[in-house]
């Protein structure tokens, strides 16, 4: 008996007499096992059932264990769908899908046909994915569904403002009460003298010690996970401990060892991401120890680009976390911040709409028709000038038009499943020399660094991660790589989609020139250029900055496109990039490319020059001195150069400075009837009475 089944029959009732429901129910009532099963019961519900989850990790959890209480496995009436992964037939009554998933489908059948409800799981994680869903199905719902066929949605979440959400969809909220255990909470922050990695490891070592069953330690990253394990793995653990990990970007296989009980006496430590925050249960689990940590998408206004920042949670999340220690039995919390920090957490975390890069977003939007935000329910609306910004680099990228509508190149982006900037990089290296180093290079940047375990993930040279076609992958880039040249093959060619892809090679099909001009295209406003006499520093063509680390190798080639960059000093530390020549540079970028003419004070000459600058955004590619500026431009320069010394450069001679003297006198006599010819003023007004002379 979970607490979610007390309400089960309010619930349905509420379903069917609602198209729009909100239940929220905190961690551990059985949301996502129960909810689904009791609406596939009812005789009044026909149709499919979809359930969001949003992580491919918890989809494949919540689909094992519905089937189990149905005593199926997967793949008969309950299926599922992720990115990578799919086990459906015609026969399934319930079918769990990533958000990603659901929001393609959506595109592609704006009715849901076939669909009776959506069940959207976790929903207080709010990612785009997420939002843009609930958006689309609602104006689905309303506008594009028969009365007699409609699209019930049903919005679950443990910790988000439930009140706001039933005001916000105008539904009924039921509320079910918390979880059957009790979960003590501790507090240990790491003292000051302490390597955090280290003070993890004393506590975990603790809890093993005091406690029984077994451990679920929160962790920000793949970096800390490994620093952890390696000092548990050097300590005097207990007789019959196993060490799991739970990451993302780790096989199917290993994260299914993470997640079975541990057959008696053994016990497990299970070092996880805040991927075992939601919607997964790991039975024997009666400990849980949270750094407090977690590392996520933020975009960055200095840098023009995502980084991942590594934050403190929010209180909603930390209780999220508390609570995977009384799924199954009364349990324990070390939380490894102090409680007077616990007082001062943010109430909830900031939506990725707020938080996350638009390119994405903008995209979405204008393949679902949306040109106005206020045409969209929204609970969020992203910021108004960063949205601005993302369509006009998805205009730079060929995707949109001036009206933000989408062009053919832009269905075309849409349909590969990609980011904006990847499926391009993608599509205009389809039937290149470079087509396969561009599909490895778009799964690297969706899915991450390969190298970032290994000593050369210090060089940021993108060409070090990509091996030869025939060398081994990990089997997620693999599959990746092959799910992105599936939908490459049907993808239409560049010339149906209005895209120049005229790259040259050489004559041995090397991809030397060509991958560095597709990276290019696809990352326009990424275009890095050394600046003079600092090796490591840049500038992007977007007037950010950015630097290498010490010792790359990158370091001597003075133009490179920068793929991924992070940290937080001021210039942003390039963590992936591909050199490019200039030449290449002028060859793919030739309509974003421009010439002006320049004048300026040449200090050394005490004289106006000029030169002619080939622009790149905020980059200058090329200069060359002309012999005469132009006489106005030559006047506007040497204008400044006397105001910025105060006129003195001026020919003054005793019998002027008499003059302006005697007519200040005047003024300050007379002051309606004689103007001022104070330093001050003359300098003031010498657009009117300078200006003239200085351009003969």
């Amino acid at each position: 008996m979970l607490p979610i089944d007390d309400i089960l029959p309010q619930l349905i009732q509420a379903s069917k007499e609602h198209h729009c429901v909100v239940l929220q129910a905190p961690p551990g009532a059985g949301k996502t096992t129960r909810v689904p099963l009791a609406l596939l019961a009812c005789e009044w519900l026909r149709g499919k059932i979809v359930v969001i989850q949003p992580r491919r990790l918890a989809v494949y959890s919540a689909a094992h264990r519905l089937a189990q209480q149905l005593g199926e496995s997967p793949g008969t009436r309950v299926g599922y769908r992720t990115r990578y992964d799919r086990c459906v037939a015609p026969a399934n009554r319930i079918e769990v899908v990533t958000d990603g998933v659901f929001l393609a489908q959506l595109q592609r059948d704006p009715e849901l046909s076939g669909v009776a409800m959506v069940l959207f799981d976790e929903f207080h994680e709010r990612s785009v994915n997420v939002d843009l869903g609930l958006a689309f199905a609602l104006e689905s719902q309303q506008a594009l569904r028969a009365a007699a066929d409609p699209l019930r949605l049903l919005v679950m979440s443990a910790t988000l403002d439930g009140e706001r959400l039933s005001q916000w969809l105008q539904a009924p909220l039921l509320q079910s009460r918390g979880r059957s255990f009790p979960v003590a909470t501790q507090y240990r922050p790491c003292p000051r003298d302490r390597y955090p990695d280290q003070h993890i490891c004393q506590v975990i070592l603790e809890a093993l010690r005091n406690e029984p069953g077994s451990l679920l330690v929160f962790l920000p990253g793949m970096r800390e996970i490994r620093a952890v394990q390696r000092r548990l793995e050097e300590s005097p653990l207990p007789d019959a401990v196993q060490i799991h990990v739970l990451h993302a970007s780790l096989p199917k296989e290993q994260q299914q060892a993470a997640l079975i009980p541990a057959p008696a006496p053994l016990r497990k430590v299970v070092l996880a991401t805040n991927v075992a925050e939601t919607s997964i249960t790991i039975e024997d689990v009666r400990v849980v120890i949270d750094s407090g940590e977690a590392r996520v998408a933020r975009y960055d206004e200095r840098r023009g680009m995502n980084h991942l920042h590594t934050e403190m949670i929010s209180a909603a999340s930390a209780e999220q976390r508390r609570g995977r220690a009384g799924r199954t039995q009364a349990g324990v919390c070390y939380r490894l911040w102090g409680e007077s920090r616990q007082t001062s957490l943010k109430a909830f975390s900031d939506p990725d709409m707020l938080t996350t890069d638009l390119q994405p977003i903008a995209l979405e939007l204008a393949q679902w028709g949306v040109r106005d935000l206020n045409e969209l329910t929204l609970l969020d609306q992203p910021p108004e000038d960063r949205l601005q910004r993302a369509r006009a680099a998805l205009q730079q990228l060929g995707a949109l038009r001036d009206d933000h509508s989408l062009t053919p190149f832009g269905r075309s982006l849409s349909a590969m499943g990609l980011p904006p900037r990847l499926a391009a990089l993608v599509l205009r290296a389809k039937g290149s020399p470079a087509q396969s180093e561009a599909v490895l290079c778009a799964a690297i940047l969706s899915e991450g660094d390969p190298l970032r375990q290994s000593p050369a993930h210090f060089q940021a040279d993108i060409h070090l991660r990509l091996p030869p076609t025939s060398a081994p992958r990990p089997q997620r880039l693999q599959r990746l790589c092959q799910q992105i040249e599936g939908r490459l093959r049907r993808a239409p060619t560049a010339p149906e989609v209005e895209v120049e892809v005229e790259v040259e090679s050489d004559t041995t099909g090397s991809t030397a020139t060509t991958l560095p001009i597709l990276l290019a295209r696809a990352f326009p406003d990424r275009i890095a250029q050394q600046r003079p006499n600092q090796p490591l520093r840049y500038r992007l063509s977007n007037g950010k900055g950015v630097q290498l680390r010490r010792h790359d190798t990158l370091a001597r080639h003075p133009y490179l496109v920068v793929l991924d960059a992070g940290g937080t000093g001021t210039d942003a530390d390039i963590q992936l990039a591909c050199p490019i020549t200039l030449e290449a540079v002028r060859q793919a970028l030739p309509t974003l490319i421009t010439e002006q003419e320049h004048c300026f004070w040449d200090s050394a000459r005490q004289a106006v020059s000029a030169e002619r600058q080939q622009h790149l955004g905020q980059l200058i590619l090329q200069q060359q001195a002309l012999a005469k500026p132009w006489p106005r431009q030559a006047a506007d320069v040497l204008l400044q150069a006397l105001l910025d010394a105060d006129l003195q450069p001026l020919p003054w001679h005793e019998n002027s400075l008499q003059l302006c003297q005697r007519l200040c006198w005047l003024h300050r006599s007379q002051p309606g009837q004689w103007p001022d010819f104070s330093r001050e003023a003359l300098q003031q007004d010498a657009r009117e009475w300078l200006a003239p002379f200085l351009e003969n």
